[in-house]
């Protein structure tokens, strides 16, 4: 099982350093899609709002790198990690993702559509991820200097936002229920 759990945690790695070179930031996460690092401050007698300014890992989405050896560390603090999210919302490519769920009684994928004929908008050929549970996620570049929120079936049933402060999962990213593939 060692054996095992050694090798998805080096393809982990693999994967999102191979996405912060691209210029994507990462932060490495566990099976269950969470920021595998705990928060530093998760102890304290006080709630404290710290998004990393204390120097220390485990701030979850503020931790997100492209620096290789940052990101080398980050996985070296958390060899659990199966996987990587994606921050969204920051430059250069100021990632929106757009999480379209696959449940019995919703499709957002039609629901997307609807909406686009409703608005006279395109949805433009993109990156796609294939999420395990049979979802998708597209892969959106916003304008600078505009602030997306994340929501969460705001547009329609079944349509999440991931915008600033919110993470996507990185292709190649194992969870409890599978993998997520481009």
């Amino acid at each position: 099982m060692a054996t095992i759990d050694r090798r998805t945690a080096t393809l982990a790695l693999a994967h999102a350093l191979s996405a912060a070179e691209r210029g994507l930031p990462v932060i490495p996460l566990s099976r269950t899609k969470l920021p595998a690092l705990r928060s530093p401050h998760r102890d304290a007698p006080e709630p404290l709002l710290c998004r990393g300014e204390c120097g220390g890992p485990g701030h979850g989405v503020h931790d997100a790198t492209t620096d290789p050896a940052t990101v080398r560390a980050l996985f070296a603090a958390a060899p659990w990690a199966t996987g990587y999210g994606i921050a969204c919302g920051r430059a250069p490519h100021h990632l929106i993702g757009v999480d379209l769920d696959t449940k019995a009684d919703t499709d957002a994928t039609a629901a997307l559509r609807h909406l686009a004929l409703r608005h006279l908008f395109t949805i433009p050929e993109t990156v796609v991820v294939l999420t395990p549970s049979g979802g998708r996620h597209l892969w959106l570049t916003g304008p600078p200097g505009v602030t997306v929120p994340n929501s969460a079936s705001r547009l329609a049933p079944g349509i999440d936002i991931r915008g600033a402060g919110g993470y996507l999962v990185g292709p190649g990213s194992l969870t409890a229920h599978g993998v997520y593939r481009t």
